[in-house]
């Protein structure tokens, strides 16, 4: 595409981006990207994809048809052993990296440094909180652990109310995961064997006692068909564990509105994503310095979170003017996020997540004995990571 420039034509440098397919992964890139033309005469057009492909979907493919692509950072990995991405630190200057470096809730800019390089740039921030009706939170205490958790559910069921978890296959993973870090015994990048078993066993016994006191529809939901449904019904007063959400303590009526809290474990998976630079791309340095752009704190606590972006840059989640308009929530995260577990980055990981949430949702499916489904998971873990 070109345009007059002085009198001569000159190339109109166009972008594609993917994102993901909700108003809090497309919307703030709609925006932020016409502001960005105005002011840079740089174009990004974005396509979305499903929020399960953002998280299973292979980026090979992706890679060659997109600039920026918005990822998970599981993907890493594998994206960096195929040589998907150029890492954005090998383009920007090391003085621009270092200042970046320490400008981005938890360890969000971290998850995406991968073999000695940046292979991505957050742009949004999240982690498995808690939620609770914005009504209840003056009558109710959050739970500060799963017996607290099953107590409430309890009590609620007396009055026709229930406590409520995202237990899709995805989320079943998640939670596993959070459950089995906040018990000292994480997954680590690298490690050969699975997990100890006993620990394995006590998550998964754990997450079968969720299956029997919460909603009976928490194995079908994700986090936002949970918290649809708890906005637009008044059976559901808490959820434990899922990944938070700002835009649902934006609601125009509060008495259908959420708040986010700490949650009954102590390293939550972290969520949020991450922008990619495809080394496909013809023009990566544009790409770049857009990705930084939008990263940025000025970009970040205004364009971005006012079109229903969740932020990552830590001076969004701590301006007093977004604060009062998110009802606590980033001050109430803000210490969830800090002690985030990562989920391993390494070649092979982003399909063994896939088989394990579907491993584990099937367990509690078919109320499968834990230690046996544990045994299943080891050989499947060193049958894929043992070389």
């Amino acid at each position: 595409m070109s345009e007059v420039k002085n009198g001569k034509m000159a190339e109109r440098i166009v972008l594609t981006g993917l994102t993901w397919d909700h108003p809090r992964g497309y919307d703030p890139l709609i925006a932020a990207s016409e502001m960005y033309f105005k002011t840079h005469q740089v174009q990004v057009n974005w396509t979305k994809r499903s929020l399960t492909a953002f998280g299973d979907q292979s980026l090979e493919n992706l890679s060659k048809q997109f600039d920026l692509l918005v990822i998970d950072h599981p993907h890493v990995g594998e994206a960096a052993f195929k040589g998907l991405f150029t890492p954005i630190d090998t383009i920007l200057s090391k003085e621009n990296i270092v200042k970046m470096s320490t400008s981005f809730a938890g360890p969000s800019w971290p998850s995406y440094y991968y073999k000695s390089h940046q292979w991505a740039v957050p742009i949004d921030a999240a982690v498995q909180t808690a939620a609770m009706k914005y009504t209840d939170t003056q009558a109710l205490e959050w739970p500060s652990d799963w017996q607290a958790a099953f107590q409430l559910a309890d009590r609620l069921r007396s009055t026709d109310r229930w406590v409520a978890m995202a237990l899709c296959p995805t989320d079943c993973l998640c939670t596993f995961l959070s459950l089995t870090a906040s018990m000292d015994s994480p997954i680590m990048e690298g490690d050969t064997e699975f997990l100890n078993p006993e620990v394995a066993c006590q998550a998964l016994t754990l997450m079968a006692q969720m299956r029997d006191k919460f909603h009976p529809n928490s194995l079908e939901w994700n986090p936002i068909q949970l918290y649809d449904y708890m906005v637009m019904n008044k059976e559901i007063v808490y959820s434990p564990l899922a990944f938070c959400y700002s835009s649902y303590v934006q609601m125009n009526d509060q008495t259908h509105g959420l708040q986010f809290g700490p949650p009954p474990v102590i390293n939550p998976v972290l969520g949020g994503a991450g922008l990619a630079i495809s080394s496909n791309g013809a023009h990566q340095i544009e790409a770049a310095h857009f990705a930084a752009w939008l990263c940025s704190a000025a970009i970040q606590r205004s364009v971005y979170l006012n079109n229903h972006g969740q932020p990552a840059a830590t001076a969004a989640w701590r301006c007093a003017e977004n604060e009062h308009l998110q009802r606590k929530f980033f001050n109430n995260i803000l210490p969830v996020i800090n002690h985030a577990y990562v989920r391993p980055r390494q070649v092979g990981w982003p399909s063994f997540q896939t088989h394990l949430g579907e491993k584990i949702h099937a367990c509690l499916k078919q109320r499968r004995q834990a230690h046996e489904v544990v045994k299943e998971l080891s050989s499947d873990y060193r049958r894929t990571f043992q070389h």
